[in-house]
C-alpha cells in the first residue's frame, strides 16, 4: 500500500488505485510507521513523498513484495487448474522474431507461467518423446502426430560470390554440384551421420551460413536468415534448374500431456501460429 501512495502521488490517488477508501488507506500507512517508529512519508503541496527513511525501507521491502505478489499469482492459477511450466520445443529455422514476440506477448498475459525453451535442430515428431515436451514447433508433415503446419520456410541454394559454382565455367549443374563441397545442418540428437567428405555437417544454422559466406562450400540456408547477404552481394543464390528452393514445413504439436491441462499452452500456440512469418503452404517467400 505504501508503494501504491507513492507510485500514484497521494492518498486519494491510492485509494482510487485499490478500491479503498482514502481513510482506510491513511489509516493502514500510519499504523505501518506506528509499527517501525519512523516516518516514512512526508507531504510536498499535493504529492506524498517518501523520507529517507521511507526509501530505504521500501527499496528493501520492494523485491519481496514482487515475489509474494507473483506467488500468489501463481497459487490463484494453480487453484484454477492452469499451467505453471511450459516446456517448448522449438526449429532452429522458426524465425527468432516471431518467436520472441509471441513469448514476449504471452509474458504480459500470463506472468506466473515459466516457459521452458529449448532450440532444437531438424527433429521431426518422430524424434521426440511426447511426454518430453508441452508444445513444439517442429519439421513436420501435415497431420503428423496431430501437427498443424504454421510454417513452410524457404531454404535457398547459396554460394559466396567468389564460389566457382558462380563462375560461368562451372555451372552449377549436377556434375559440378556433386564435385563441390556441400553443408548441411544437422542435430546431434539424430545419430551417425554419413562420413561423406563432400558434406560438412553443422549443428546450426549460424555456423553453417559462416562456412558459406567463408567461401568454403555451398548450402541450402533459410531465406530469411541470409537475405541480407543475398541483397549485400556477398551471397548468390545459385541458378539450379530444379530444387533450387526447398520448402520446410513447420508443424505446431502439443506433448502427450496437454489433455486435462490449462489454458496457458493454447494460447502460447495460439500465439506463435499467430506470429509466424514464414510463408504460407505453397508460397515461396518468407518473411
Amino acid at each position: 500500500m505504501l508503494r501504491t501512495v507513492i507510485t500514484e502521488g497521494g492518498f486519494a490517488q491510492a485509494a482510487k488505485a485499490l478500491h479503498r477508501s482514502q481513510s482506510s488507506v491513511s489509516y493502514a500507512v500510519g499504523r505501518l510507521q506506528e509499527a517501525l517508529g519512523v516516518r516514512l512519508l512526508e507531504i510536498r503541496g499535493r504529492r506524498a513523498v517518501l523520507t529517507d527513511a521511507g526509501a530505504t525501507l521500501l527499496g528493501e521491502a520492494s523485491p519481496l513484495i514482487d515475489e509474494l505478489s507473483r506467488l500468489e499469482d501463481r497459487t490463484r492459477a494453480l487453484a484454477a487448474g492452469e499451467d505453471l511450466r511450459i516446456r517448448l520445443l522449438v526449429d532452429s529455422i522458426f524465425p527468432r522474431p516471431s518467436l520472441f514476440a509471441a513469448l514476449k506477448a504471452f509474458a504480459g498475459m500470463h506472468p506466473h507461467v515459466e516457459v521452458h525453451l529449448r532450440e532444437t535442430v531438424r527433429l521431426t515428431p518422430r524424434d521426440v518423446d511426447g511426454d518430453a515436451f508441452d508444445l513444439a514447433v517442429l519439421i513436420a508433415e501435415p497431420g503428423e502426430r496431430g501437427a498443424t503446419i504454421v510454417s513452410n520456410v524457404p531454404l535457398i541454394a547459396v554460394a559466396h560470390a567468389d564460389h566457382p559454382l558462380v563462375r560461368p565455367e562451372t555451372p552449377p549443374n549436377a556434375a559440378n554440384l556433386n564435385r563441390c563441397l556441400r553443408v548441411e545442418i544437422r542435430g546431434t540428437e539424430q545419430g551417425q551421420l554419413d562420413d561423406n567428405g563432400k558434406i560438412w555437417w553443422m549443428s546450426t544454422v549460424e555456423a553453417a551460413i559462416e562456412a558459406v559466406r567463408a567461401g568454403l562450400c555451398y548450402g541450402w540456408l533459410p531465406r530469411h536468415l541470409v537475405r541480407e547477404h543475398l541483397d549485400s552481394g556477398t551471397l548468390v543464390a545459385l541458378p539450379l534448374e530444379r530444387g533450387g528452393t526447398r520448402n520446410i514445413p513447420l508443424g505446431l504439436l502439443f506433448g502427450n500431456g496437454h489433455r486435462g491441462r490449462g489454458q496457458a499452452v493454447e494460447r502460447l500456440a495460439r500465439l506463435l501460429a499467430a506470429e509466424d512469418t514464414g510463408s504460407p503452404p505453397g508460397d515461396g517467400e518468407a518473411g
